[in-house]
């Protein structure tokens, strides 16, 4: 039987989440695997699904500005730089607070934050109330799946629900550290350093 569900379906893809399930979604880049951050098996899971090394932290994306102030520090800034970009393809390498638990990052003091763009995606987000581990839906060094059936067919085994929609760009999100006196793009993707000056000023 097919795990693959529509996106209009997204409430029961949050209860899957909620009870720490592991599922696959369509981002505003590439499909991606999700699970709640706060759920130490469920992160795992998606650690052994991945076939990532364990002391490489995932990515947390958030449903909201107030999702990521439970996790992050953010100066003005970084709050200018979330209100004007996100939800959008740009990762913010942010301050984690002390509150954070070290297996969350592998003991790191910054923590990679996204919010996505997509039909029902932050919404689902938002239903599940707190943010969720994300990673590209591919097997670590393998190439990145690009719709619901190239998902499933490769680690449908591994999920409990995949989420059919459409991704907008094949290429990454903008990776940025804002965690020193000047921004530095560590990846480089559809948004640049420019795009963000010019916004925020300065």
């Amino acid at each position: 039987m097919s795990k693959v569900i529509s996106i209009k379906d997204w409430k029961t893809a949050s209860e899957i989440v909620r009870q720490g399930g592991l599922i696959a979604f369509a981002t505003d880049t590439v499909y991606g695997l999700a699970c709640r951050y706060d759920n130490e098996d469920a992160q795992e899971r998606l650690i052994h699904c991945k076939g990532r090394p364990e002391e490489k932290p995932f990515p947390l994306v958030v449903g909201s500005l107030e999702q990521c102030e439970t996790l992050c520090k953010l100066d003005e800034r970084s709050r200018k730089i979330f209100n004007a970009f996100l939800p959008g393809a740009l990762t913010l390498i942010l301050k984690k607070k002390e509150s954070v638990p070290n297996r969350v990052n592998q003991g790191k003091d910054t923590l990679a934050i996204r919010m996505i763009e997509g039909e029902g995606i932050s919404e689902l987000i938002q239903d599940v109330g707190v943010p969720l581990f994300l990673t590209s839906a591919n097997l670590s060094g393998e190439p990145v799946c690009l719709d619901a059936n190239e998902v499933e067919v490769r680690l449908g085994d591994k999920l409990d629900c995949i989420l059919d929609g459409k991704h907008r760009d094949a290429q990454a999100s903008t990776i940025l550290d804002c965690t020193q006196s000047e921004l530095v793009v560590l990846r480089q993707g559809p948004i640049t350093l420019e795009d963000i000056i010019n916004k925020i000023g300065g």
